[in-house]
């Protein structure tokens, strides 16, 4: 670390070259004088790369962690992260009247397809049962099409009814 934070200060002209050079000699010269500092150096060498290897275990494991749906067909395998469903639900509702936000959370289900649970912000001129079986309706018609994953519920949760973005448009 006491190397890398002097390597900045040279990139910055705040300590000269030289000086650094000189710290480097006289380690060097530290770890070559003993055999007991060489068998530290080792150790801390070896620690370091057990940490990037730490690392980088721990980095694939967090994208296979990463939910998706798989979808087996005849010429193979095919995976879509939640996320990307959610994007998809989000294109096929667009424009739904009388919603004015949808957030999806989508879950995977083990016997397959997914369960869609969305969030929504209405306008007051929104006929809520009416809306609610409509979107259910679109999502289960839809959703296979797109993407090939069946939407096995879809839970509808109303969370907010917007009456002052009704007000300010009928003004």
């Amino acid at each position: 670390m006491i190397f890398s934070l002097q390597c900045f200060l040279i990139a910055f002209h705040v300590i000269e070259q030289g000086f650094l050079v000189k710290i480097i000699n006289h380690n060097l010269n530290l770890v070559y004088s003993s055999f007991n500092s060489q068998i530290l150096v080792a150790l801390i060498g070896l620690l370091i790369l057990a940490i990037s290897f730490y690392l980088i275990w721990v980095k694939q494991k967090m994208i296979q962690q990463i939910p998706s749906v798989k979808i087996t067909t005849d010429d193979g395998e095919i995976k879509i992260s939640t996320t990307s469903l959610g994007q998809i639900i989000l294109n096929i509702l667009h424009g739904i009247e009388g919603v004015k936000e949808i957030r999806p959370n989508i879950q995977v289900l083990k016997n397959g397809g997914i369960r869609a649970i969305l969030q929504l912000i209405v306008s007051t001129n929104c006929n809520i049962p009416e809306t609610a079986h409509s979107i259910q309706q679109k999502l289960k018609e839809e959703l296979p099409k797109i993407s090939g994953v069946e939407a096995k519920e879809v839970k509808i949760n109303v969370n907010k009814i917007d009456y002052i973005g009704d007000r300010e448009s009928s003004k």
